[in-house]
């Protein structure tokens, strides 16, 4: 005999799908914080304490028909018609976790709209009183003895140590994506709103080590990064200010720490990822903690960019210049030569070293005597005491930088692999042919010249002043206010790596031999 099909009373379709969402207390939670954020509160207080779970907020409230409606299944606020789930910005559906929430639990509602106050008492999902009540605008919701008619459901739960760990790490995380609102876990902390996203991470997480900005077309990747750790804890990522978990992009963001972390450690990060609603759908999971990306390809390598670019050393700070004095000079009066009087003008006084002006590979700076400097010369010290120092400071590349070996040169893949980081270059023989660089020293830009001459066994002073005078013909004044920085903290600051000066003191003397020969 086939089964016969009924249809289900509603109290059982309403337990059904609380089990869709409703999983602890840390569910609820985030679900009544979520309607709290779309209901504009700019303070929203959650206590948890024995049977009972209080969101409490200013937002909008309610007005007496809507405070019903919202306990009601298929019933929301936030869609209208189907291309909505398209487009849906907001957190949640007030209405439809309420109902599934209200079937399982003793829930009270005190809610107003600034015009007209309503209390709604509901067991089971099933409406016991309404009426009026006193209460400024806001709403507050109060959840007693949950999966008190699920007794399967409630034998299942975790301790209460367990759910209030579990509750702090989702208002944390929601916290962290609305610093704009003020937060507080009764017992536990308060914050207070602020418009600064990075203040909250550092009040809710501690010190954040690396800020990622990332902007293409449409999308915007933005957040921080911090020190790795042996599990995934430490992640928060948010889809249009929406707590995801995404595998794709945890891997996406590994890819980007590059070398900088181990096999079995996980990055820590906050990540906010915005982009139009549309290209993604966030309904593939009842709680919407995972979501489908139209293109994973492209969101995947806009992570990785994203987190690579946050290594990236930043230029120095913008140098101060200054617009030389005229220089008047005297001359002593020759027979082959009458030059006119010229009034004797004094120097000024020189407190620091002035960076006056470049050109070509030259630049004039003033400090207590008029200098100009080689600055090839300049670069090949500095680039020469890089590689001399064991470990000396590296930058780390955008993207690991891969050269090919011959077959010959393969069989020593390792050993140069090892000497070349005793010059500070961070690499890896990675086989049967491939070298791969991750950091290199100051001024090693084109590393593939410089290894053609360096595995020809060239002395390495004179691999240093080479490389660097047949590299570049002429300077920006930035980029000579940098190697002119970086000469300061060199051993040598007076000589290349062959003994050429690097610069020279310019005096009156030596300008009249310059002019007249």
């Amino acid at each position: 005999m086939c089964a016969q099909i009924v249809r289900l009373p509603e109290i059982v379709i309403n337990q059904i799908a609380a089990g869709e969402v409703v999983e602890n207390a840390a569910s609820v939670v985030k679900e009544l914080i979520e309607n709290s954020r779309d209901a504009e509160a700019r303070q929203i207080e959650v206590t948890f304490e024995g049977e009972l779970i209080r969101i409490e907020d200013d937002g909008v409230g309610m007005g007496r028909e809507d405070a019903l409606l919202c306990l009601e299944r298929h019933a929301t606020s936030k869609i209208r018609r189907l291309e909505d789930l398209e487009t849906l910005l907001t957190m949640g559906f007030r209405g439809e976790a309420l109902a599934s929430i209200a079937s399982v639990s003793r829930l009270e509602i005190r809610t107003s709209n600034g015009v007209e106050a309503t209390r709604i008492v509901a067991e089971g999902g099933v409406v016991q009183t309404v009426e009026p009540c006193a209460r400024n605008r806001g709403t507050t919701i109060e959840i007693r003895d949950l999966f008190f008619n699920t007794p399967a459901r409630k034998k299942f739960q975790k301790s209460h140590s367990a759910n209030a760990a579990q509750v702090r790490r989702v208002v944390e995380a929601l916290a962290l994506a609305s610093p704009e609102i003020g937060f507080a876990l009764t017992g536990k902390f308060r914050l207070e709103a602020t418009p600064d996203w990075k203040e909250r991470a550092r009040e809710l997480l501690g010190p954040q080590e690396h800020e990622v900005q990332f902007t293409q077309g449409a999308v915007r990747i933005w957040g921080s990064l911090s020190a790795p750790q042996g599990n995934r804890t430490g992640q928060h990522l948010y889809l249009n200010r929406r707590p995801i978990f995404s595998p794709l992009v945890s891997r996406a963001v590994k890819q980007g720490f590059g070398t900088r972390m181990g096999e079995k450690d996980h990055p820590s990060f906050v990540l906010f990822l915005d982009i139009p609603p549309d290209t993604v759908d966030v309904n593939v999971h009842p709680q919407k903690r995972e979501v489908r990306f139209r293109d994973e390809g492209l969101v995947f390598r806009f992570f990785e960019k994203a987190v690579s670019s946050a290594f990236v050393i930043p230029s120095l700070p913008e140098p101060v210049y200054f617009e030389p004095p005229p220089i008047q000079w005297k001359f002593e009066e020759r027979p082959v030569f009458e030059a006119p009087a010229v009034e004797e003008m004094p120097l000024p006084v020189v407190f620091s070293d002035r960076l006056l002006a470049v050109r070509g590979p030259f630049l004039w700076v003033e400090r207590e005597e008029l200098l100009l400097v080689d600055l090839r010369g300049a670069q090949a010290r500095v680039l020469f005491e890089g590689l001399r120092k064991e470990k000396g400071v590296a930058q780390s590349l955008l993207l690991p930088l891969t050269v090919e070996l011959s077959r010959d040169e393969a069989l020593q893949g390792e050993e140069w692999a090892e000497k070349l980081g005793q010059l500070g270059v961070e690499c890896r023989f990675l086989g049967p042919r491939t070298l791969s660089i991750d950091a290199l020293p100051p001024h090693l830009d084109d590393f593939p010249r410089f290894f053609a001459e360096w595995k020809r066994g060239t002395e390495l002073r004179a691999l240093a002043s080479r490389f660097c005078r047949g590299r570049k013909l002429s300077y920006s004044m930035d980029e000579a206010a940098l190697v002119w920085r970086q000469l300061q903290r060199c051993d040598d600051t007076r000589y290349d790596p062959l003994g050429q000066p690097i610069w020279v003191v310019v005096t009156e003397g030596l300008c009249e031999k310059w002019i007249r020969g």
